[in-house]
């Protein structure tokens, strides 16, 4: 007989979990290719799922319908093709680099209340926009009505993060340090960024309102490349970071007993998550709640593992976000879609409140309760024999 909590035992617990949290991504990652194809078909054009999945066949095929005899098709076809499929695989990807970016940034900061725009470069990023269309100031000269006042939103979102870096040697980088240095970079950014605003006219604070609130309705296949591929290579690198990022729950102290240099990692990925959702925001403005709440509604499920919750952010958040922006679509109010950052707070806020009332502190330990005492070799790694469900719960 094998005595109760065996090692063989905790191993096939572990085994049973893990599976569980592998099919709790599998089911997410279904429903994303589910949401696509239902997101194509929203919009002032009423098409069904069948339409859309032909259309998108034919034209992959390489079929060209004749705008002269073939209008009607000619027309869906374009609707498919250049706006909504763009639109839908943009949302995919922004809801995928602002929930990843956002469970790295709760980790380092050790802060349930951070997001990828605790740095303040959202602030910077609706500067740049200002600058661009009420001062028609564009870095490169690229015009306010090319990629101009993309290029402003991009350069200046990093500024904040520049600043921060910058000047982090010469005060003490703890995660409190950052998120106030971040704050009074963003308030100082905001106050310039409203000086701005009282001196323009009502189209123009209209124009950058849709930045401040994020918007999803000028994405086209222009804005997919640099957001593929600052998703793509900022979320493994911050996946191959995710056993260091669990040590970075631990105090400063212990981590660096484990071989890890905290506040250098905590440097480095504020960089990498501020590219990711810089990125973002230079296409599609300021889009909220996502990098706060995802990142809370995956540990609360699959625990605080973030080999798992990186991986499950993806998905989740590619979800999250395509379920927004059909609902913004749905709900037409004047021949014009509803801003999906104003359908994330709505969706967002009662759910985080929610996870405010059932507040679990102890869903953020990823290792045991009763010991964190683990050599180097096995650091940011829960072995069978040191793991227990009820170090998630």
């Amino acid at each position: 007989m094998k005595a109760p909590g065996s090692r063989d035992e905790m191993k096939a617990e572990y085994g049973r979990y893990t599976a569980r949290r592998v099919l709790f991504i599998a089911a997410f990652a279904v429903l994303i290719v589910a949401l696509i194809l239902i997101s194509i078909t929203v919009g002032t054009r009423s098409l069904s799922v069948t339409e859309v999945y032909t259309y998108l066949i034919d034209h992959i095929r390489g079929r060209v319908y004749d705008r002269a005899t073939e209008y009607q098709m000619w027309y869906d076809d374009s609707i498919v093709w250049n706006y909504r499929l763009p639109r839908a695989l943009f949302a995919v990807l922004a809801g995928t680099s602002l929930a990843v970016a956002g469970a790295a940034m709760q980790s380092v900061m050790k802060n349930p209340l951070a997001d990828p725009y605790t740095t303040g470069i959202s602030s910077g990023a609706l500067m740049g926009v200002a600058i661009s269309m009420v001062l028609g100031f564009t870095v490169g000269g690229g015009g306010v009505d090319g990629f101009g006042t993309i290029i402003n939103a991009m350069i200046f979102a990093m500024i904040p993060v520049a600043v921060i870096y910058i000047m982090a040697p010469f005060f003490n980088r703890s995660p409190s340090t950052l998120i106030l240095a971040g704050t009074a970079v963003a308030y100082l950014f905001n106050s310039l960024t409203d000086i701005l605003l009282v001196t323009t006219d009502e189209q123009t604070l209209s124009e950058v309102y849709k930045w401040q609130v994020g918007s999803l309705s000028d994405v086209t296949w222009d804005a997919v490349p640099l957001v593929l591929i600052t998703t793509i290579v900022g979320t493994v690198i911050l996946l191959f970071l995710s056993g260091k990022l669990n040590l970075m729950s631990l105090d400063d102290k212990d981590a660096k007993s484990l071989g890890l240099d905290s506040e250098k990692m905590r440097l480095v990925c504020l960089l990498v998550l501020s590219f990711m959702a810089a990125a973002v925001i230079s296409y599609a403005g300021i889009i909220g709640f996502v990098g706060l709440i995802v990142p809370h509604m995956v540990r609360l499920v699959i625990g605080s593992d973030n080999r798992f919750v990186i991986p499950a952010s993806i998905v989740v958040g590619a979800s999250f976000l395509l379920i927004c922006d059909i609902i913004a679509r749905a709900l037409d109010i004047s021949a014009a879609a509803i801003p999906v950052g104003v359908v994330t707070a709505l969706i967002g806020s009662p759910i985080f409140l929610y996870l405010i009332v059932k507040n679990r502190r102890a869903i953020w330990r990823w290792y045991p309760r009763e010991s964190v005492r683990v050599s180097a070799p096995t650091a940011g790694r829960v072995t069978a024999a040191s793991w227990h469900p009820r170090c998630w719960s």
